[in-house]
């Protein structure tokens, strides 16, 4: 198990994985546009993979600069 030292470390993690979540979702996109034979349509829905992951992402940082400028 994991330990951060405050949430914003934590929602900052969430932020980077969603983030890199939203980079391979649109590295597949990529390939799923530029393949070879049309006919082999793959069944990822990529775009929506990355649109959620972006939305987490930006909650996520949002949260986390929430925690960082919180003066507890």
């Amino acid at each position: 198990m994991i330990f951060f030292s405050s949430n914003a470390g934590m929602w900052g993690t969430v932020a980077l994985g969603a983030l890199a979540l939203a980079l391979v979702a649109t590295i597949g996109d990529r390939r799923r546009r530029r393949r070879s034979v049309p006919d082999r349509v793959g069944c990822m829905p990529w775009a929506s993979v990355f649109l959620a992951a972006l939305f987490v992402a930006v909650i996520a940082a949002l949260f986390a600069l929430k925690a960082w400028l919180s003066p507890v």
